[in-house]
C-alpha cells in the first residue's frame, strides 16, 4: 500500500463556511435517525476511547442531534450539539490547529463529493488535532466521518461525525488528516505547514478486516486472551494476527503498532 503526504494551506472559518454551506435543500424527506442509528449503535463496540458524536446539517449550517460523552470530553453540554452552530466546537479547538482542521475538512468535503457511488463506501477519513476537555486543557482527539447523505448534485447535506479521545495514545505532534482508500489500496496523509516542500513515501502492506478488528481491541488495551474471548477465536490465532501486523507495519510492540496505525487512518 502506498503512502504519501500532501501539503495543504490553512484556511479561516469564514472561508470554510462560504465554501461548504448553503447547499440547495433536498427534495425528498429523510429519516436521519433511521439512517444513522445502526452506525451510531456500533460506536460503543468499536471506539478505542471515550467518544461523542453529532450530525452536521450542511443545508442550515448547524449541528443536529448528538450523543456520547460530550460533557466529560469538553466544556460543552449536550444541548450544544443540538440545533447549534459549529462555531461552538471551533471555539474549543486549539487555536493553532483550527485553520489546519478547516483546511482538511474543506479538502475532504470536495474530495468525497466527487467520488463515484462505487468508491464512496471504500474511502474513510481521519483527522487528528487538539480539543479542550471539561477542565479546558487541550488533549488529542481523533475525528471520523462514518457516513454522509448526498444530494442530487453530489454535495454532502448531512454528515455523521465521531470524536474519540486518543490522549492515552497520542501526546504530541501536529494536526494531520489521513484518507484510507481500500478500493485503490492507498493511504494518503495531509498536513498544513509553512514549508515550501514536504514529501515522504512509505510502503504499508494492507491489513485484513480481521486484523483491523484485532487492532481495535489492542488499542483498547485488551490482551490476546481477552480479544480471543471477544472474537471467539483461539489465543494463538490472535497472536498470529498481531505478529502479522507487526511485520506489515515494521513495528516492534502493540503500542508502537497502534500508534502507527492511528497515523495511517486504520483506527
Amino acid at each position: 500500500m502506498k503512502q504519501s503526504y500532501t501539503l495543504l494551506s490553512p484556511i479561516e472559518t469564514e472561508t470554510f463556511i462560504l465554501s461548504n454551506g448553503f447547499n440547495n435543500p433536498i427534495t425528498k424527506p429523510i429519516n436521519l435517525t433511521e439512517i444513522f442509528s445502526p452506525i451510531i449503535n456500533d460506536f460503543k463496540k468499536f471506539a478505542i476511547g471515550r467518544y461523542f458524536w453529532f450530525i452536521v446539517d450542511f443545508i442550515n449550517w448547524k449541528h443536529i442531534l448528538g450523543g456520547g460523552d460530550i460533557e466529560n470530553m469538553s466544556p460543552l453540554k449536550m444541548n450544544d450539539l443540538s440545533d447549534a452552530a459549529p462555531q461552538k466546537l471551533y471555539d474549543i479547538t486549539h487555536p493553532d490547529d483550527l485553520p489546519q482542521v478547516l483546511a482538511f475538512s474543506n479538502f475532504w468535503i470536495n474530495y468525497y463529493s466527487n467520488l463515484s457511488s462505487e468508491r464512496k463506501p471504500h474511502v474513510t477519513i481521519t483527522l487528528y488535532f487538539r480539543l479542550q476537555n471539561a477542565e479546558q486543557n487541550y488533549y488529542w482527539i481523533m475525528v471520523q466521518y462514518p457516513h454522509s447523505i448526498i444530494d442530487d448534485n453530489h454535495k454532502i447535506v448531512y454528515g455523521l461525525v465521531l470524536v474519540t479521545d486518543i490522549s492515552h495514545l497520542k501526546k504530541e505532534g501536529k494536526p494531520m488528516m489521513s484518507i484510507l482508500d481500500t478500493y485503490e489500496g492507498s493511504c494518503q496523509q495531509f498536513i498544513c505547514t509553512d514549508k515550501t516542500t514536504f514529501s515522504r513515501q512509505d510502503i504499508l502492506l494492507p491489513l485484513t478486516v480481521r486484523e483491523i478488528e484485532v487492532l481495535r481491541y489492542l488499542a483498547k488495551g485488551y490482551s490476546s486472551k481477552q480479544i480471543a474471548s471477544q472474537l471467539n477465536l483461539a489465543v494463538k490465532t490472535i497472536d498470529n494476527h498481531r505478529q502479522n501486523m507487526l511485520h506489515k507495519t515494521i513495528t516492534k510492540s502493540s503500542a508502537e503498532l497502534v500508534n502507527h496505525c492511528i497515523g495511517m487512518g486504520y483506527l
